[in-house]
């Protein structure tokens, strides 16, 4: 598969049709699952599949990566059974051997043969079982008709038996319908196409993103538009208004830069409103990594903040820009009307600015 997405899957979000092809869970890589999770669950036998899950198919060779992963699951208390497809039964043995795993023929899955034999033979219930594959239609439907929970894994790279691409057709089929009831872990941030595909409009992360963005927005909005109006028509100065003074300076000093200001109130909000803007931009820099983009770890956070405010920025060169443009033609009694149309304009920048720049790869 070209796209992948690790998590837990509810499989009452589903028409019950796609049960039997839906797995408990989905996960990168057989040694990236948790073996004392599934322990401290109750189970107690692993099934495992060989080719695509365990080694490449057609090679003997197991990663050092897969050969710990089994080493820790047998230290646990584990007992360990291939169930596999293969003919090749020299080679299926030495795998076995590798990993110190039993074996168990039966008709092949998703046919409920092999895993009623491996069962019975080391005694266990359904439910003290767990399977582990690389393909829906028979590792994950075959455990699923025999009352056995499984965790689908992403193929290993590499080539694989011709007969399995039919599987992978009819998998990549059901991969976007069953996407539909897949819980994602809290520090994964990106979504395959597939997944994007299937949810509903109320469930794309885009429209969870552009919610989210604007109370961040709207909050960042009451901080700025304060401090604002904290600056522009508080803050005293020598008998008048801090804005007043200054916006005089400003025209008196820098006439030429100036030359748009009807009034000096008008100069100084650049100026005034570049600080308010500032403690509104570092508002949303860390709320929307947090929350709105849902950005994990440290080590990218440095570069990502930088880039956010780069974005900023620009964002409010736009906002300043457009907020003075609209102050000087109404007057300078109404300031809410030239904020609001500033940080509109801006707003829209800075979110795309976001989510294809800042947080690029976490979208």
């Amino acid at each position: 598969m070209s796209t992948w997405q690790n998590g837990r899957f509810e499989r009452d979000k589903l028409s019950s049709v796609f049960h039997p092809f839906t797995p408990a869970h989905a996960a990168e890589s057989l040694h990236s699952i948790d073996i004392q999770q599934l322990w401290d669950r109750g189970k107690r036998l692993l099934l495992l599949d060989v080719d695509n899950t365990l080694v490449q198919w057609h090679t003997d060779e197991c990663s050092p990566e897969v050969l710990d992963w089994t080493k820790r699951a047998k230290e646990i208390g584990f007992e360990i059974c291939i169930v596999s497809n293969t003919n090749q039964h020299e080679r299926l043995a030495k795998i076995a051997a590798t990993v110190g795993a039993i074996t168990v023929r039966g008709r092949f899955k998703p046919s409920r043969s092999m895993f009623r034999l491996a069962l019975m033979k080391f005694k266990r219930k359904p439910e003290e079982a767990i399977m582990v594959g690389d393909q829906l239609i028979t590792d994950v439907l075959g455990a699923n008709r025999t009352g056995i929970e499984a965790i689908w894994v992403r193929k290993l790279e590499g080539k694989e038996f011709k007969g399995t691409s039919i599987n992978r057709v009819m998998e990549r089929m059901l991969t976007g319908l069953i996407y539909q009831a897949l819980v994602t872990p809290i520090d994964e941030t990106s979504s395959s196409p597939e997944v994007e595909r299937a949810k509903p409009l109320g469930q794309k992360t885009i429209v969870h993103q552009l919610v989210k963005f604007a109370i961040v927005g709207g909050t960042s909005f009451v901080i700025d538009f304060g401090f604002t109006y904290l600056f522009m028509k508080v803050i005293p100065m020598e008998g008048g208004l801090m804005s007043d003074h200054l916006g005089t300076f400003l025209i008196h000093n820098f006439g030429p830069l100036f030359s748009y200001a009807t009034h000096p109130s008008a100069a100084a909000l650049p100026i005034l409103g570049a600080v308010a803007s500032f403690f509104a931009m570092t508002n949303s820099a860390f709320m929307n990594r947090a929350w709105t983009f849902e950005v994990k770890g440290k080590e990218e956070r440095a570069k990502q903040i930088r880039r956010f405010y780069v974005v900023s920025i620009l964002g409010q060169f736009i906002n300043i820009g457009v907020a003075t443009a609209v102050f000087s033609m109404i007057g300078n009694q109404q300031l809410l009307i030239p904020k609001v149309a500033g940080a509109g304009i801006a707003a829209a920048w800075n979110f795309i600015g976001s989510r294809l720049y800042a947080f690029r790869g976490h979208v």
